[in-house]
């Protein structure tokens, strides 16, 4: 029996300049389809996508933070992604979105167009910008225990992410989050900040609410033609409204239950259409021992992506069987 196929969208984070650089250059169709999107984008951003993610002057080190620049990117990346895995003959049975992912997974289940998936995840962080608090991200690679054990650290921040057992996300202004990472280091707690300057899944966001579904009150949600898993519900999404979408902004993100949930139904083959494998890695912590699930990715951090992609045939080859 064929085991369901889950495709993945991550989301802040998980962007980095030069990502699907070798792809771009030397697979057609997925240069086609980052083209595709670039033309839907460059009109709402002012410039290009292709061209701001492949800047000469900048390197894979450099922290690619400006939100609607990075939100425009990830869309338009893991979009094509998608095109190219479903052109090689894969079918997605349900769709999990981690943040902006979500907004991925709206427009690859047909929520909605692909035009007003670049349009909002832009003019949302632009809205952030301008009149939300600067605020850092922070991934911190423990046990949650320490949110106990060190309560007094965390007093100033938010838990906005929950990815794995010894991996969890905390947002807050900028100077709690620099005292909070300073104060980890002191207790050998390994962390890392992350590219994202404004504090999503916080109520640092509040203020935008109305202005924010004011922007998704202009959309025509249709029904999901690909089952929708939310990681800020944990469950699936029956009809996307503009509730469901300020929830995938505003809530913390779950995804260990999310992923858990997921195969209680039975065993799954997850695949990661972001630019980082980040997901796939999560998920690889996530499962039991001897679970009969997979994961796998297309792209990652470290380049070689039509290598990448030729590993990815092999896998889902054995894996989707």
């Amino acid at each position: 029996m064929t085991r369901p196929t889950v495709f993945m969208y991550s989301g802040q984070g998980s962007q980095y300049f030069h990502m699907t650089r070798e792809l771009y250059e030397r697979h057609p169709r997925y240069r086609l389809w980052l083209d595709h999107c670039d033309d839907i984008a460059f009109p709402v951003l002012g410039k290009s996508v292709v061209d701001t993610i492949f800047d000469p002057d900048r390197s894979k080190s450099d922290p690619f933070d400006s939100l609607a620049d990075s939100n425009a990117a990830l869309l338009c990346v893991e979009y094509s992604l998608t095109r190219v895995i479903q052109e090689m003959g894969h079918r997605p049975d349900a769709l999990v979105g981690y943040s902006l992912g979500e907004i991925t997974a709206a427009v690859v289940a047909e929520v909605i167009p692909l035009e007003f998936g670049i349009s909002f995840a832009v003019e949302f962080a632009r809205i952030l910008a301008e009149r939300t608090p600067l605020s850092g991200m922070l991934a911190v690679l423990c046990s949650a225990e320490v949110l106990r054990s060190h309560a007094g650290l965390f007093a100033d921040c938010w838990v906005t992410g929950r990815n794995f057992d010894g991996n969890f996300v905390v947002s807050g202004r900028v100077d709690a989050v620099a005292r909070l990472e300073h104060a980890l280091g002191q207790e050998a707690v390994v962390c890392q900040r992350l590219p994202v300057n404004y504090g999503v899944h916080t109520e640092l966001i509040d203020p935008v609410e109305e202005e924010v579904r004011g922007i998704l009150g202009t959309a025509n949600f249709a029904p999901p033609r690909i089952p929708i898993v939310s990681s800020a519900s944990t469950d699936q999404v029956v009809e996307v409204t503009a509730d469901v979408v300020w929830a995938a902004m505003r809530r913390p993100v779950d995804f260990a239950q999310t992923i858990e949930k997921v195969t209680a139904a039975g065993d799954a083959t997850f695949m990661d259409l972001g630019p980082s494998a980040t997901l796939a890695t999560f998920v690889k912590y996530i499962l039991p021992p001897g679970s009969g699930s997979a994961q796998v990715h297309t792209i990652n951090r470290f380049g070689q992506d039509l290598k990448a992609l030729s590993e990815f045939q092999v896998k889902t080859a054995s894996s989707c069987g």
